[in-house]
């Protein structure tokens, strides 16, 4: 037998002895710990990262299921190939590897594998994660320093009840109440607020433009029994309109349908007719580079049976 024959039978016969490479299952009892669906923010020992990975993949849940039944080692030197392209942070290069590789490496699953195969990225956006939170702390902390900072409205009157809150606005750019047993009409309450650029209303629906979206806005309000005084010195505008509260719950709510912390429910007679009274000042610092809760609200809500809107200023 030839030299190079021999090698040839050697290397036949070591890959039949060795057998197929091992692919790890999903159902498998090594994957149990590593389920997403019972995911609670445990990590891996370093011995057991490579197995954490494997088995987030072959979830289906990461890389789009396209390396799903390949290998263990071969699936866990692209995973080490990725942490490395992540760790270096360079845009064109992660887009070379998706475009070629299939990846889509910064979905909320493939994070999660990832950090469980290399810890360093699993640091890093710790770290991110933190910055931000603290980015975000120190704008809300501002926000509330400059509302509190406004002087107390002094009313001619005695409310029933006051409040000052500072409210986050998000996307839509307005405060709302939206109450139960609302009805769709048109004209709606947000095209009434265009009609005078501060404030509409339909029965179980109030809505109040801001001038700005993600931002904060400096709120007071006020309920009275019977009505105030108009007071319009140091605002820009006043604008008063009829509102029906339909279920006797006048609430301003966030996005995402919740009560505004802070602010009360404003319907102190229950459900029935009420006017409301909305000035507002700032708008224009509301929009300059360093705008956030720049622009004040002050709502005052009072029983009346008129549904007119006046411009009072």
């Amino acid at each position: 037998m030839t030299a190079v024959a021999a090698t040839a039978l050697l290397l036949v016969t070591t890959a039949k002895d060795q057998g197929p490479e091992k692919v790890t299952s999903a159902a498998s009892k090594e994957c149990a710990p590593w389920r997403m669906s019972v995911y609670m923010n445990k990590q891996p020992t370093p011995g057991e990262r490579e197995t954490a990975f494997v088995c987030a993949n072959r979830q289906r849940l990461t890389f789009n299921g396209r390396y799903a039944h390949i290998p263990d080692v071969h699936l866990v030197k692209i995973g080490r190939r990725l942490c490395e392209v992540s760790l270096r942070n360079d845009s064109r290069e992660m887009q070379t590897v998706m475009e070629t590789r299939g990846f889509v490496v910064n979905t909320e699953e493939n994070t999660k594998a990832l950090g469980y195969l290399c810890p360093a990225l699993n640091r890093r956006r710790f770290a991110e994660e933190e910055a931000q939170r603290k980015r975000e702390q120190d704008v809300i902390a501002t926000a509330e320093r400059r509302c509190a900072s406004l002087p107390d409205h002094r009313p001619p009157a005695r409310p029933s009840l006051r409040a000052r809150a500072t409210v986050w606005v998000a996307q839509t750019g307005m405060l709302n109440v939206f109450e139960e047993g609302s009805d769709t009409v048109y004209p709606s309450s947000l095209d009434r607020a265009f009609a005078n650029k501060v404030v509409g209303a339909t029965p179980g629906d109030l809505t109040i433009l801001t001038a700005d979206t993600y931002t904060h806005v400096c709120v007071a309000v006020e309920a009275y029994d019977k009505r105030p005084p108009v007071e319009v010195e140091g605002w820009e505008k006043v604008v008063e309109v009829g509102y029906q509260s339909t279920d006797g719950e006048m609430v301003f709510i966030d996005d995402e349908g919740e009560v505004e912390k802070g602010l009360p429910d404003l319907a102190i007679h229950d459900a029935g007719r009420y006017r409301v009274r909305v000035h507002m000042r700032g708008a224009k610092a509301a929009l300059a580079d360093d705008g956030d809760a720049r622009q004040a609200f002050l709502i005052i809500v009072y029983p009346g049976a008129s549904t007119r809107t006046q411009v009072l200023r």
